[in-house]
């Protein structure tokens, strides 16, 4: 290799991590709004017969002014399904910012949390695996009286009461606020909690009525959050669209109070007494509530006032969506270092012969190349909402060892699609255009030699060992982030974050099932059956596969999303509420935000390594390495 080439790839390399480290460095410091704030990862003790056996993860932000002599308001922090603590950095940092203690927690199955989902109990008289028992008991909260709920608050309970008891908090000007599956642990530490002082229900069922029969008010101070475009029914009142929930009963009576419809973005009741009542109406999905500058904006203004909060900061007065952003940049920058890390890698002897031409006998006939693109969109879309939703709450897994919910839905659709796919490939090889043509392995990135299928266990084996090495590498820089900086490699959601023990062994059991599809659909059929023909210019190659490999991989995602979004905006509800379906909206149809950005950086990653190797089994390895990963580091785990 060239010195001026090589000097341009550790320039490369070195410029990604100046752009990761400064980027992470930006984001902490707005984090800790330039020094004016603490940011502390702590452990809240959970004692029982007066001995402590478990903890609470969580992050408290302490304004710098506030001290056991000059204590202030606090604000109990709960995120939603599959998502932790750190999802809710947005409004921890803008409610320090403005003077308020903020407590963001990892609840029951999530983050770092030692204590599994199952253990807020399930209703027990459902039938069907314990999982999904617990799925459809959401809504039932520890005052309902059913028989097998533990804990509906997800630990939230003791996390408000550890909050309360600290000298630098005012005791009785404490918040609470959750987002979706954290709206039901709210309203149990609100009902178990009479001492608090205001709610923020970031899409959330409307729970009342503002008296209860003795005359208190239960939920004090509630501001709703409402999603336009909410992918979940309960959300909506089982609606179909949410335009006209404000005129609902359950609204306007239970809700708020009132003896007839109210009016959007209008605060009902009074702060003194606790009754104050409001709905906003927001334009984004589930999702997006939690970074939506609108409802943000609306959420800080309701807590300064309910909890008598002098500040100077304006409510449209926001920097969470600059870290969020920060983030992501240092989130990009840390994976596309792994191109020009692997190139210096195989600059050194012992990697070099892992480098190989991309094999130029066979390309696919265009027809066929369509052909096979249709068919894996069709498929995928059809199987997608169907096979995700079996894997996550009915497939008969073995429920103390699969424990990572959201990874039994992918995995199930991803190998159906992966057996399928080897099956047409199998008749196209030993019987259709495959064997017409005269393709060997060695034209499907495989074998290493052109005519025979040789495996070059040697070859392999460096492959396998530098696929470690690069991963290895993500994970130390994701690690160090989170030790000195306190926050991961994220945009928004989690994405790349450190493993507790339990976590890496679901990573390991899982990581054989994306293998596979990786492996071949990603692999094999993607870059082999369905070679693309070279460019004269490297950089337009790259470009024109990715672009392809992405539609094939993602375009039955594109179509469920259509089918789920459309009808939404025309007026109509989802498509599946159309439909009759309601079961198929939620959790898999509000992830595909997720899996978008992840294929798309990582089949970039993948067309990469297969054009430098010229064989599928390093792209495909760092893909399912990294999709493994983003999957169980933090995902609920039952």
């Amino acid at each position: 290799m060239k010195k001026s080439h090589s000097g341009r790839i550790v320039l490369c390399f070195a410029a990604c991590l100046v752009i990761m480290v400064a980027s992470m460095l930006l984001a902490s410091s707005i984090e800790r709004d330039f020094g004016r704030v603490t940011v502390e990862q702590i452990k809240i003790p959970i004692v029982t017969n007066n001995q402590i056996t478990t903890y609470i993860p969580a992050k408290l932000y302490i304004p710098v002014d506030v001290t056991e002599s000059a204590p202030a308001p606090a604000v109990l922090l709960l995120h939603g399904y599959q998502n932790d603590k750190d999802t809710s950095a947005a409004y921890a940092l803008e409610l320090a910012r403005r003077g308020i203690v903020a407590l963001s927690m990892d609840e029951y199955g999530h983050g770092e949390s030692p204590i599994g989902m199952r253990n807020k109990g399930y209703d027990q008289s459902k039938s069907g695996p314990e999982r999904y028992k617990m799925f459809m008991s959401f809504t039932k909260l520890n005052q309902s009286g059913i028989d097998g709920i533990i804990d509906s608050s997800m630990g939230g309970t003791a996390a408000f009461r550890w909050l309360k008891s600290q000298d630098y908090v005012l005791s009785d000007k404490i918040g609470i606020t959750g987002h979706s599956m954290g709206t039901w642990s709210t309203y149990t530490i609100a009902a178990e909690n009479p001492g608090h002082a205001a709610l923020v229900i970031q899409c959330g069922e409307a729970l009342g009525p503002v008296f209860a029969p003795d005359g208190s008010v239960t939920y004090k101070n509630v501001l709703m959050l409402q999603a336009k475009y909410d992918e979940f029914d309960y959300f909506r009142d089982y609606q179909p669209v949410t335009v006209n929930l404000n005129q609902t009963r359950q609204r306007f009576e239970t809700f708020a109070g009132q003896d007839g419809p109210i009016e959007w973005n209008t605060t009902y009741g009074d702060f003194a007494e606790g009754t104050a009542r409001r709905m906003e109406f927001l334009n984004t999905v589930h999702r997006g509530v939690t970074h939506h500058a609108h409802g943000m904006a609306t959420a800080m203004d309701w807590f300064t006032k309910a909890l008598d909060v002098q500040t100077k900061l304006a409510p449209n007065n926001l920097v969470f969506m600059t870290r969020e952003l920060l983030m992501g940049l240092a989130l990009i920058s840390a994976l596309i270092s792994l191109m020009p890390l692997f190139s210096l890698l195989v600059r050194f002897r012992f990697f070099a012969e892992i480098a190989g031409p991309v094999p130029d006998r066979y390309t696919a006939p265009k027809k066929s190349w369509w052909n096979m693109a249709l068919v894996s969109i069709v498929l995928s879309a059809l199987l997608y909402p169907f096979v995700t939703q079996l894997g996550h709450g009915l497939f008969p897994y073995p429920e103390n060892i699969f424990k990572t919910l959201m990874a039994g839905g992918l995995i199930l659709w991803l190998d159906f699609l992966f057996v399928i796919a080897l099956f047409l490939f199998r008749r196209w090889y030993k019987k259709g255009e495959g064997k017409a043509l005269g393709v060997t392995m060695y034209d499907m990135g495989v074998s290493f030699d052109r005519e025979r299928t040789v495996l070059n266990w040697r070859i392999i084996g460096k492959t396998v060992l530098l696929a470690g090495i690069l991963f290895g590498y993500l994970y130390i820089l994701t690690s160090a982030g989170y030790r000195f900086l306190n926050t991961d490699l994220r945009f928004i959601w989690p994405f790349l974050r450190p493993f507790s023990s339990g976590r890496f062994l679901q990573f390991l059991l899982y990581l054989p099932f994306f293998l596979l599809f990786f492996l071949f659909s990603g692999g094999i059929r993607l870059f082999g059956q369905m070679r693309l023909k070279e460019h004269k210019s490297p950089a337009v190659t790259q470009l024109v596969w990715w672009a392809k490999n992405v539609l094939v991989m993602l375009g039955g995602l594109v179509l469920v999303t259509l089918f789920e979004y459309v009808p939404f905006v025309m007026g109509f509800g989802t498509g599946w509420a159309v439909t009759g379906l309601t079961l198929f909206d939620g959790p898999f149809m509000s992830a595909l935000v997720l899996i978008f950005p992840q294929f798309f950086v990582l089949f970039f990653l993948a067309t990469y390594f297969y054009r430098k190797t010229g064989k599928v089994y390093l792209g495909s390895l760092i893909t399912a390495l990294v999709v493994t990963w983003i999957t169980c580091g933090g995902a609920a785990y039952f």
